[in-house]
């Protein structure tokens, strides 16, 4: 059964409608920049991607991030919330704030700060009623959401479903990122020759999907589609990947061949990306050994941040941008080649008329690896 993405919705540190992001990307334009708060509280790095608003501080910014943007790809859609209708979100520090302002003392009920709260609270703004789930699965989160939403509109649990991700601007998160020494000082440059690390972002990121029979009944244009997600573990290391990439391989080459296409059919890798050492090394390999024709590859951490829990999530409305437009954004702050790869890595927007099919990969600690491929519509 084929499964259509029919809306989305998101917000990011570079864009809050689909089209926004996108033609921020086109113009290799970047989040980053050094936050004063940040600066005052003693960070040893004070650069981030985050949200402009100025609600930081608010202990419910989550769940307000997920409603926004679900209820953004719902509009969309067009999608009416009745029948039954699934939530699946990804995440990983939940309503980190609150967690936070816990431990200066406020009193707050903590319960109200895990991930579990992000479907049931869309699942109360919406009225929808239908399965939900939350997945922890950190940066590989938002394919897990995905895949789940196949999975329960293909088995019939769902007429619709809505997953993505959501990660609110975390400070812990911040903190343990800097003192592992995994942050770059300037800028996050994915695959480049002189990357020095990762940057924090966050973001809410949600799609529609339903199957095509649904979609031929109501009569909408799907924007793209959502085959398969190959999953694998390696558990090499708690935080660093295995350097060969074979678990990456392995999650790329279960979702090429749970959709019943041949590996020289991938078309174009909507890479991870992170920007660190070891990941990128990792992942280079990984698409080597993989893609013997060497698909273009591109990542987006260098523009948005890497907002974790989210971050496949929002890569997936960029691939399925992609794919509906026929073209790649550039790779944001890659400018020298690291003689060490061999990846065709995008570096500026480039036309493929031919755009077929993507990956869009995420990996976690803990040897978590994902790899979703999506299809044109």
């Amino acid at each position: 059964m084929k499964v259509y993405i029919t809306g989305m919705g998101i917000l990011t540190p570079l864009g809050e409608t689909p089209d926004q992001l996108w033609q921020a990307l086109v113009k290799g334009q970047t989040a980053s920049c050094e936050w004063l708060d940040l600066k005052e509280q003693g960070f040893r790095i004070a650069r981030a991607c985050r949200i402009n608003d100025g609600a930081w501080l608010d202990p419910m910014r989550g769940q307000k991030l997920a409603v926004r943007a679900a209820s953004l790809a719902v509009q969309q859609a067009a999608l009416p919330l009745d029948g039954n209708i699934g939530v699946f979100v990804g995440a990983t520090m939940g309503e980190s704030v609150a967690y936070e302002q816990a431990a200066e003392g406020k009193p707050l009920d903590l319960s109200q700060a895990s991930i579990m709260v992000y479907p049931r609270a869309i699942q109360q703004a919406l009225k929808v009623h239908g399965p939900q789930r939350a997945y922890g699965t950190a940066c590989a989160a938002g394919n897990y959401a995905l895949g789940a939403g196949i999975e329960a509109i293909r088995s019939g649990r769902a007429d619709a479903v809505i997953a993505g991700g959501v990660e609110p601007f975390s400070r812990i998160a911040m903190t343990g990122f800097s003192r592992s020494r995994a942050m770059a000082g300037d800028y996050c440059r994915p695959f480049d020759r002189d990357r020095s690390g990762m940057q924090l972002g966050e973001a809410a990121a949600f799609l529609i999907l339903e199957s095509e029979e649904r979609v031929l009944q109501r009569r909408v244009e799907p924007l793209a589609s959502v085959e398969s997600l190959g999953l694998s573990c390696d558990a090499y290391h708690p935080t660093a990947p295995l350097p060969d990439g074979w678990g990456m391989s392995q999650a790329m080459q279960k979702a090429v061949h749970k959709a019943g296409i041949d590996a020289t059919e991938v078309d174009w890798i909507c890479a991870h990306g992170s920007g660190t050492r070891a990941s990128d090394d990792a992942e280079a390999n990984a698409i080597a050994r993989t893609f013997p024709h060497q698909p273009p590859v591109s990542g987006y951490k260098g523009a948005i941040g890497h907002s974790l829990g989210a971050a496949t999530a929002v890569e997936a409305v960029i691939t399925a941008l992609a794919l509906r437009k026929k073209a790649l954004p550039p790779t944001t702050n890659y400018c020298h080649a690291d003689p060490a790869f061999t990846l065709d890595i995008v570096q500026e927007t480039r036309s493929l008329p031919a755009l077929r099919w993507a990956l869009n990969c995420g990996y976690a600690f803990g040897g978590l690896n994902s790899a979703l491929l999506m299809g044109a519509a």
